[in-house]
């Protein structure tokens, strides 16, 4: 087995794709709270987070991420909810806050 010098310790399975040192400052953290809760279907959205009219179009001002925004119609895969509501989360955050800037700064 070749070594990529990324491993894991004191686990039971290697698991060594999944960790990557975090070597470098400046490191940022925040809490975070997860709720596994979802809707089947829920608002329609593009990729920047916005929430689209029955006719395609972006609703102006209106950013939308987590449960609320659906996904599964069937089934739902455990847990695969959570990553998608940290994505969505920020880049809704990211798109209103640049909207919230004055124009032309």
């Amino acid at each position: 087995m070749k070594l990529d010098g990324k491993a894991t310790k004191d686990l039971s399975s290697e698991k060594s794709n999944w960790a990557n040192p975090i070597a470098t400052p400046p490191y940022y953290g925040y809490p975070v709270t997860s709720h596994l809760t979802f809707t089947y279907g829920g608002v329609k959205t593009n990729t920047d987070a916005q929430v689209l009219s029955t006719n395609g179009v972006p609703i102006p001002g209106l950013w939308a991420a987590g449960e609320l925004t659906g996904l599964f119609y069937n089934e739902y895969p455990p847990a695969t909810s959570v990553l998608r509501s940290l994505t969505f989360g920020r880049l809704a955050g990211t798109r209103i806050a640049e909207n919230l800037k004055p124009k032309g700064s």
